[in-house]
């Protein structure tokens, strides 16, 4: 098997699966429940809270653990929105479905949302940004890095302008960022920023939404007081926990791991440009985690069921939405041909890809083609 899908999910490390086993099995109480084992449940999980804050350097944040990066993307947006609800709000055309579908609803509410447009390489245009801006905008919404293409956000370049409006807040989706690209601003000048344990060799079903102090959001479900009034439910703590221990391990080695990487997506380039009808549409500054290509006159879901049958797995676009059989919204955002969006593949490495899984997944595209 030559797993090459690391953006849509990535395996379990089993130091975190033991983590994760160990407090499900030794200290799964309830962290509400009021006796001993319910309060020691409750130290384990304050005290990874506590390391995540140190690790990622935002002493000023709260956090919050949701199922899911989906969620923490809705809390953050809705709790924003609904709590402020008159202004403007602004996200890009390529953000993930978590973000986009929520502020489409938003304007479908009646809300004034501005859309911002994006150029070749996937990267916003920041005097847009600054015309959109103006003392009624209460949210921007930009991902980190964008999960179809891996284009990069000029994150300090938009805080720069956010901090001339004291109203508004700054959303940014850090999942496919955390441990795997160093971060050129800090964590702890975002307002609400989303991450995911999935994405980090951690488990499904827990992803977090870390805000800062000062900030208010609005309610949105009902049923306890826990984790802030925000999220109520039953924490998955063991979960969390684990989360907590993916982050300890892999944050430390995110500059190794993207030395390597970048190597590895650098010889896969090579390779991809030596396939007949093959364009890349990732940008020459891209994350190296994400190679998006376009193979022209075949459909992309064509070709992801191909490299399967050979053990290959890849993606045709976002895990969210490659079952829609429709153009792919970022790729033809950037390019602007609908060919190229439905033909579209997309190849996700890591730490765990080698030459040789390269040498294997081309030789099979060439082959095939």
């Amino acid at each position: 098997m030559i797993y090459l899908d690391y953006t849509a999910t990535t395996p379990i490390d089993k130091e975190v699966l033991e983590t994760y086993i160990r407090v499900q099995t030794d200290f799964f109480a309830n962290i509400d429940s009021l006796h001993k084992l319910g309060q020691s449940s409750n130290y384990m999980l304050e005290k990874a809270k506590e390391e995540i804050k140190e690790i990622i350097n935002i002493p000023n944040h709260r956090l919050v653990f949701t199922g899911s990066a989906s969620e923490a993307n809705n809390l953050a947006i809705q709790g924003i929105v609904k709590k402020y609800s008159h202004g403007k709000i602004i996200t890009t055309k390529i953000e993930h479905s978590s973000v986009f579908e929520v502020y489409r609803q938003l304007e479908n509410e009646g809300y004034t949302v501005k859309y911002l447009d994006v150029d070749k390489e996937g990267i916003i245009n920041i005097e847009q940004l600054e015309s959109y801006l103006d003392d009624k905008t209460i949210l921007i919404s930009v991902m980190w890095i964008n999960n179809v293409v891996g284009s990069i956000q000029p994150i300090n370049k938009i805080l720069k302008l956010v901090n001339k409006y004291p109203k508004t807040k700054l959303h940014v989706d850090g999942v496919q960022g955390l441990c795997k690209i160093v971060p050129e601003f800090g964590f702890k000048n975002i307002d609400l920023i989303t991450f995911s344990g999935h994405k980090i060799f951690g488990p499904k079903g827990i992803a977090l939404l870390a805000f800062k102090n000062n900030i208010e959001l609005k309610k949105l479900f009902h049923g306890s007081t826990v984790q802030y009034n925000i999220r109520p439910g039953t924490v998955n703590h063991p979960a969390a926990i684990a989360l907590c221990k993916a982050i300890k391990k892999y944050y430390p080695d995110t500059k190794k791991h993207y030395l390597k990487v970048k190597e590895i997506n650098k010889y896969l380039r090579h390779k991809i440009k030596a396939i007949p009808n093959a364009v890349i549409n990732s940008g020459t500054e891209a994350t190296p985690y994400i190679l998006n290509v376009s193979f022209l006159g075949y459909n992309g879901e064509t070709i992801v069921n191909q490299l399967s049958n050979y053990g290959i797995f890849v993606s045709s676009g976002s895990a969210c939405s490659s079952k829609l059989k429709k153009p792919d919204r970022t790729v033809l955002n950037i390019t602007g041909s609908k060919e190229r969006a439905l033909s579209t593949v997309r190849i996700s490495l890591s730490h765990l890809t080698s030459f040789q899984d390269i040498d294997k997944l081309t030789e099979i595209l060439t082959m095939e083609k």
